[in-house]
């Protein structure tokens, strides 16, 4: 029966794709004539190990070959003979087949002190070699370690980790690749030029990601494209065979996001579910698309060696798209797409996650905008109490009307900042423990104008409190205790010297109780060790993991 794989196996090293650094390394060899005893070929399947097992064995024994040439003349007896699989002096053995002790002696020692009977060298190709036993390794040890000067061993494996470090070091490893899209798809379009078919490039690149780089995958299905018997195919007749990858889609939906067009992205997204496409595997897609912008936007070698080929066609959209992305929104955008596939879990309208995260994504800046306003706005229409320290005794006052939070607070010296900072951290505490532990490790600087400078010796912390939402929550409660409207200026210094302020001990201590107690009264129905780890996880941005 004819099959791609077979009807076009490379017979010399020129016609081998991919696997460069082994041809290389290979021929140089021959052409200097510094053989090695024995060979160790390990990686994934389908990728080439046989083949050049093959080529080097015909190399070696080919009789046309020039002495200072690598090449396989393909025309002499040896090199026919080895193609058609008639050469008596070039043994192929699947050790999965033939694990034993006993195999190893009869097919491979005994054989091995037998003299060429008309080849240069007697090679053995042991495929799937770390199938055999202890005892057959050890039984093979012996002979590997120091061959007949004319036999050559050439191992095979897709598992490397069983094979024993023994044989490992008796042999000249050589770690095969998955084969790139770009060098699949010149396999197959060098198969479908000589088959005299018209492939559009698109199947090709399709083909070559659907194989994951094994090229014996990728000749299978090819085959069962030109099955369909038409001389030219497109890719509307090779969909009925060939999965198809959305990664065209993706890029579409990732201009949208890019440009805030939420209306057109929600859009493709329900044009993508109403097609029947498995909406968490589309969004898979996306992170794999997405982790090769970033790596291309923080070196593009990154991209070329790590990231997944996705073809000439892809490639060039994808680098437009890279270029008009900044890192922090790429980043961004990848956290959002990692948040939809790990919490992907059935629910009434499948869709809606990832709508949810590309509205935000689209509109993020406005629905914080708004929220901002939303509180300041409450805030406004708050009344403030006036409190006043008196011989150590706080005085509750009635609210005042006149107090407008839009009014900038009275300016106050540094000194006087300092003495109701306590103050400050114990009524922010009420609402957010974690930020008043921050807040207690910085520098306040004088209110002056309705501003206040606060610098952090960490960075983390300045992030953490420079945050929208948060920042908006703190200049609320420094309206509350200082009596008008705050805007902070927030600023980092590493070489700050830190006099860490204990609110307990600076409040007045009947302040402090009272305070105190009004929290706990408020958070009475709370387990204090879940209080205590949420807000360590709200702080420094960390997640519980089982």
């Amino acid at each position: 029966m004819s099959t791609l794989y077979r009807d076009y196996r490379p017979n010399n090293f020129s016609e081998v794709f991919g696997q460069n650094h082994i041809k290389i390394t290979l021929q140089n060899e021959i052409a200097n004539h510094k053989l090695a005893q024995a060979y160790l070929f390990c990686g994934p399947r389908a990728v080439g190990k046989t083949t050049l097992a093959r080529i080097l064995a015909k190399a070696v024994n080919c009789t046309g070959r020039k002495a200072s040439d690598s090449e396989p003349c393909d025309k002499c007896a040896s090199c026919l003979s080895i193609s058609s699989g008639n050469n008596f002096d070039v043994v192929e053995i699947d050790a999965a087949s033939n694990t034993g002790v006993d195999n190893v002696r009869e097919n491979i020692i005994a054989s091995a002190r037998v003299v060429p009977s008309g080849s240069k060298f007697r090679v053995f190709i042991i495929d799937e070699v770390h199938m055999l036993s202890i005892s057959a390794w050890n039984a093979l040890l012996k002979t590997l370690e120091e061959p007949p000067k004319n036999v050559i061993f050439i191992l095979c494996t897709t598992e490397i980790h069983k094979v024993p470090a023994t044989i490992i070091s008796r042999c000249e490893r050589y770690d095969f690749k998955r084969i790139s899209v770009a060098d699949i798809v010149s396999k197959l379009q060098n198969i479908v030029s000589q088959e005299k078919v018209d492939v559009e490039r698109e199947v090709l690149e399709a083909i070559a990601r659907q194989s994951d780089g094994h090229l014996r995958d990728a000749e299978s299905l090819l085959g069962q494209v030109l099955s369909l018997g038409e001389k030219k195919i497109t890719w509307d007749q090779a969909e009925l065979i060939v999965p198809k990858y959305h990664h065209n889609e993706i890029v579409d939906l990732l201009e949208f996001i890019s440009k805030k067009d939420a209306s057109q992205a929600i859009k493709l997204i329900n044009s993508i579910v109403d097609s029947g496409l498995n909406l968490k595997g589309f969004v898979g897609e996306g992170i794999i698309v997405l982790r090769k912008i970033l790596l291309s936007k923080v070196n593009p070698g990154l991209a070329q060696s790590l990231g997944l080929d996705l073809g000439d066609t892809l490639e060039i959209r994808i680098s437009s798209l890279a270029d008009k992305l900044e890192l922090n929104q790429i980043i961004l955008y990848l956290e959002a797409f990692l948040n939809v596939y790990n919490n992907s879990t059935p629910s009434f309208i499948v869709q809606l996650p990832l709508e949810i995260k590309v509205i935000e994504l689209c509109l993020g800046d406005n629905i914080i905008n708004n929220k901002v306003a939303s509180n300041q706005e409450l805030l406004n229409k708050k009344e403030l109490p006036v409190m006043k320290a008196t011989d150590n005794k706080r005085v509750d006052i009635s609210p005042v009307d006149s107090i407008d939070i839009k009014i900038a607070a009275p300016d106050q010296s540094e000194a006087e900042v300092s003495a109701k900072w306590p103050e400050f951290l114990l009524k922010l505490r009420s609402a957010n423990y974690s930020l008043s532990f921050i807040l207690q490790n910085c520098q306040a600087s004088a209110l002056s104008g309705g501003k206040m400078s606060i610098i952090f010796k960490y960075k983390f912390h300045h992030d953490r409190i420079n945050d929208p939402s948060i920042k908006l929550m703190v200049e609320n409660t420094l309206a509350e205790i200082f009596g008008g409207m705050v805007k902070l200026d927030l600023l980092v210094n590493e070489n700050l010297e830190l006099n860490t302020i204990s609110a307990e001990s600076l409040v007045p201590s009947s302040a402090a109780a009272e305070l105190t107690s009004n929290i706990k009264n408020d958070n009475v129905k709370k387990d204090d060790s879940n209080n205590l780890l949420n807000n360590l996880l709200k702080t420094f941005g960390g997640e519980v993991i089982n």
